[in-house]
């Protein structure tokens, strides 16, 4: 008996330190919510803001890419045009769908068999 008590105990405790904590430990979320940023997380901040801005003046894309890259990446477009036969892989694909033929005869012909 006296064990099945102290089980019991632990267990309660348990559960309500693990509620506590996962009530009062959202210093991560809180500090987004309120856009309060650490100087690490500010700094973060303003690089990708600074590469966005770059990326933008350039058309898009990688910022200070050579013609190596743009080399590379049209080979590796060829290769799987090659590999998956299509014409262009960066193109979305175009789906075409028929409507099924639902005239009644062609219903009434398959329930007699």
């Amino acid at each position: 008996m006296a064990t099945r008590q102290g089980m019991q105990a632990v267990s309660n405790f348990l559960r309500y330190s693990s509620s506590r904590s996962l009530f009062s430990r959202n210093f991560g979320s809180s500090a987004i919510a309120f856009n309060k940023l650490d100087p690490i997380q500010q700094v973060f901040m303003d690089q990708i803001t600074k590469y966005k801005q770059l990326s933008a003046k350039q058309g898009g894309g990688p910022v200070e890419a050579g013609a190596e890259y743009e080399q590379k990446k049209k080979e590796a477009i060829d290769r799987l045009s090659k590999m998956y036969n299509v014409g262009d892989p960066v193109k979305f694909p175009e789906f075409n769908f028929t409507e099924p033929n639902l005239e009644q005869q062609n219903i009434n012909s398959l329930g007699e068999q």
